[in-house]
């Protein structure tokens, strides 16, 4: 666990140094004031666009964050050889493995929580106060859910392709899992992320998710990690380094 520990918050340090992330929060503000001055289709249609695009970018941004830093963070180790000191310590494979996801997901989670909380206070300070705090808070957990998901299918596109490759693979999937699914067999055959996408809720003030369903996708969401990343440490733990 020490070993997890240590690599995780590594994997962290690197996304305060990178001025990635400050450069994405700052884009999502300058939008949001941007839209804040805009007014059309009535109050109440323009508070719905308002919070569609505040909720959208702010998923949207974290995901890329979280796909961009999953995809290279071992090809990145092993290219410049700092993976052999790293396992020399000793710390195993699959403590390599968990602890890279540990800190990309803790990166995920730090910049969703930030741009989310931007998008709140957002849609507070233009008088809309209509979505229920519980609502907002599944939405939350979701897309955290969602994160983890991506970032453990990533690390394992980045066992068998290059980061570049990688990134694109996981980002045409996140993109097209409503189009990939539609259709049977797909609708089995493919795991469904857009299960954890509640936007439209949010947006339109539904009701909120029952408590059955969070339960089932919580599930849904640890079955498919665990899936991802034990089949990576089992890619890993056969390649010659």
């Amino acid at each position: 666990m020490r070993n997890i520990l240590i690599l995780g918050f590594g994997v962290l340090k690197e996304l305060i140094r990178r001025k990635d992330f400050y450069l994405i929060l700052l884009l999502l503000v300058i939008i949001l004031l941007y839209c804040a001055f805009l007014s059309f289709g009535g109050e109440s249609g323009f508070q719905r666009y308002f919070k569609e695009i505040g909720i959208t970018l702010s998923q949207i941004f974290s995901l890329i964050i979280a796909i961009t830093f999953a995809a290279r963070q071992i090809p990145q180790e092993v290219e410049s050889k700092t993976i052999y000191p790293i396992l020399a310590h000793p710390v195993s494979r699959m403590e390599f493995i968990i602890g890279k996801f540990f800190g990309v997901f803790l990166i995920s989670i730090s910049s969703f929580t930030i741009f989310y909380v931007v998008f709140i206070v957002s849609i507070l300070m233009k008088g809309d106060y209509s979505t229920p705090p519980a609502l907002l808070a599944e939405g939350y957990i979701l897309h955290i859910f969602s994160l983890a998901f991506f970032v453990s299918l990533t690390i394992l596109f980045s066992m068998l392709l290059s980061a570049t490759v990688a990134t694109a693979v996981s980002l045409i999937l996140y993109c097209g899992t409503d189009w990939l699914g539609a259709t049977f067999p797909n609708y089995i055959l493919y795991p469904h992320p857009e299960l954890f996408d509640i936007k439209e809720k949010i947006v339109h003030t539904w009701d909120i998710v029952p408590v059955w369903v969070m339960s089932f996708l919580t599930a849904y969401a640890v079955v498919y990690v665990a899936i991802f990343l034990l089949l990576a440490y089992l890619i890993f733990r056969n390649r010659n380094l």
